[in-house]
């Protein structure tokens, strides 16, 4: 069912009400971070629009008036995931940064608390498993993945260049983010806390990269 609208005025004091714009994309992210959360506890078949009502504290029309379907949550959730290290991959981009340090705070990034945290991980596990059956799920994830590793080959092929060094920039993308990857699921699987087992993930990434890079990592 639709939420109330909400008119943009100012009162007397000057200070202008929250617009009807402005609160639904604030339930918006409130329910995305909702089903985050709940994919990464129950994973994709155990997510239901009541679950994720139950999560944000809201009723079953809310959620249901935002996305229509679990199928539309669920997709949201991923973009909305993806959209965040996208936001940050772009913004290393535009930096003044070089290519040595693009990679490394790609890395940085990729091993720290808010993008390898439990929740994260098993985010993007519960994708990836259940892409080996669900084409859409593949389609997207597949996107998301050679987007990644095109933005890698690029800083890897200035930084060869840089350096005078020959290297298959593609292939040593893909085995970088391939690495990350398997670590990713490492760390879960680990005896170890998590910040030990993201220390070590970060050395292997950089020692990969410090084999054709020495001067670099």
């Amino acid at each position: 069912m639709p939420e109330p609208k909400t008119a943009t005025r100012r009162t007397k004091s000057g200070k202008a009400h929250v617009s009807r714009d402005d609160q639904v994309n604030d339930r918006r992210r409130s329910l995305l971070a909702a089903a985050v959360k709940v994919i990464s506890k129950k994973g994709l078949t155990g997510v239901t629009i009541n679950s994720i009502a139950a999560e944000a504290k809201c009723s079953y029309g809310v959620v249901a008036f935002h996305f229509q379907s679990k199928e539309g949550v669920i997709f949201a959730a991923l973009d909305h995931t993806a959209a965040e290290y996208e936001a940050f991959l772009s913004k290393l981009a535009a930096s003044a940064l070089g290519p040595a340090d693009r990679i490394r705070s790609m890395i940085d990034t990729d091993f720290s608390s808010k993008a390898a945290g439990r929740s994260s991980i098993s985010l993007w596990l519960s994708f990836w498993a259940e892409a080996v059956r669900v084409p859409s799920y593949r389609k997207r994830c597949a996107s998301l993945r050679d987007q990644y590793n095109q933005a890698v080959a690029a800083d890897i092929s200035e930084l060869a260049a840089l350096r005078d060094v020959t290297v298959d920039a593609p292939q040593l993308a893909l085995s970088l983010n391939a690495l990350i990857s398997g670590l990713w699921i490492e760390s879960l699987l680990s005896s170890s806390p998590m910040a030990e087992a993201q220390a070590r993930g970060h050395e292997a990434c950089i020692a990969l990269m410090r084999c054709y890079f020495p001067q670099d990592f």
